[in-house]
């Protein structure tokens, strides 16, 4: 059985989608999160991700592995 617990900052996949440009992505996080309301945190960042593109890195917090660090 495996006890190993996911990263929870990649999600368990080892990639983390990293900003092409960070302002604009916290800008357009902030406009999201406005209308936390109707939409999640998560879905806030993924539409701020799309709107200013990102880049596919090995995830910082596991180091790609995908598990969590103990």
């Amino acid at each position: 059985m495996n006890n190993k617990k996911k990263c929870y900052l990649c999600d368990g996949t080892g990639k983390f989608k990293k900003p092409k440009d960070e302002d604009a992505f916290e800008k357009a996080f902030d406009r999201y999160d406005q209308l936390s309301d109707f939409i999640s945190m998560g879905e806030a960042r993924e539409r701020a991700l799309n709107d200013v593109g990102f880049t596919l890195i090995a995830c910082p917090m596991c180091g790609g592995s995908g598990e969590a660090n103990q």
